[in-house]
């Protein structure tokens, strides 16, 4: 009686894996039809005040080794340079608030990264530290050889990467909204509890259908983590670089776990005994980095200099923009300019 039972269990069970299976099969590639369709439809009625939003700031693209590299080019040619590097779910725009009251005697340079917005979506290797080589070599082409770095958010990886394996044409390091202190104690399990999106994204179907929704995607995360409001015009804007195709095929390789380097990424920053000071600006009201992750910096990065950023939250550079700006200027002066 208890075989025919199991047997009859196991059937059910396998029937309906089978059903859920082919529901997934053939309702995933309709929704991505008709999210495509969506999302054409909205970037063609918000044309008119992306073009608009464009035309403010001098927009390039420049190709290197067959990738395209999109990006806003500010300020003065033959400044010092400063780079600018997004995180998710954002793109250039991120820092389009910022820019304008950053010392424009700098030259500044804030690109789409690697699979995001207008910057290529062909080469789907992610490797973090290959993707870090790329933007070296973009830097180069222009025929910049030392730059100061600016990062946000998963560009805080990347950028520590670059800043990494690339310190002969670092001349400073500004990080922002990014773990410092890798906790050698903690378990992977403990990490997913605190950030469950880096277990989600180990799944590269899943983070695939939740980024196709751009505009779900980015509502559900940027109301929740700003301490003023989410305003129309950068959240269309936003959703606008976000929807683009191929984004949501590209940009999950970056949370894939074969690609992670978290030693180099947040442990070498913290130990890190680079020829300038780091400056690690955090938003004193993020719940998901909150001040008590960065307590102890002072005694276990004693190259890192942590600042905070009041009456804001992960998106800092939306809610306090004039904050991050002085901030970044303070830094930028302080030290011994390299050339270009």
């Amino acid at each position: 009686m208890l075989k025919r039972i199991l047997i009859e269990l196991g059937l059910v069970v396998a029937v309906s894996a089978i059903l859920v299976a082919l529901f997934i099969w053939i309702y995933t590639p309709l929704r991505a039809t008709n999210l495509s369709e969506k999302y054409a439809k909205f970037r063609a009625y918000t044309q008119v005040i992306h073009d608009s939003i464009d035309a403010r700031y001098n927009q390039k693209d420049h190709v290197v080794n067959s990738l395209n590299w999109h990006y806003v080019d500010e300020g003065n040619p033959n400044g010092a340079v400063i780079l600018f590097l997004h995180g998710l779910p954002e793109s250039w725009y991120s820092w389009s608030k910022v820019l304008p009251l950053i010392d424009q005697n700098y030259h500044l340079i804030a690109i789409d990264m690697k699979g995001y917005g207008r910057s290529d979506k062909q080469d789907g290797d992610y490797d973090w530290h290959i993707v870090a080589g790329q933007i070296a070599d973009f830097m180069d082409s222009l025929g910049i050889q030392q730059y100061f770095v600016v990062s946000h958010d998963w560009g805080s990886i990347i950028g520590s990467i670059l800043v990494n394996d690339h310190p002969q044409h670092i001349i400073g390091y500004v990080r922002m909204e990014a773990d410092l202190i890798q906790r050698k104690n903690t378990s992977m399990i403990s990490a997913y509890i605190q950030k469950p999106q880096w277990l989600l994204f180990q799944s590269k179907w899943i983070a695939q259908y939740m980024m196709q929704d751009a505009g779900w995607f980015i509502d559900t995360i940027y109301p929740k983590r700003m301490t003023t409001s989410f305003n129309q015009t950068d959240r269309d804007y936003l959703v606008y670089e976000f929807s683009r195709p191929g984004v949501s095929d590209m940009v999950p390789n970056y949370f894939l776990r074969k690609n992670w380097d978290l030693d180099t990424a947040i442990g070498k920053v913290c130990s890190n005994n680079f020829a300038f000071p780091v400056l690690q600006l955090q938003a004193d009201s993020d719940l998901a980095q909150p001040p008590s992750l960065f307590a102890d910096v002072s005694t276990k990065c004693p190259n890192v200099k942590i600042q905070w950023v009041t009456n804001a939250s992960h998106f800092d550079n939306f809610d306090q923009p004039q904050q991050v700006a002085d901030a970044i200027n303070n830094y930028v002066h302080s030290i011994s300019l390299g050339g270009k």
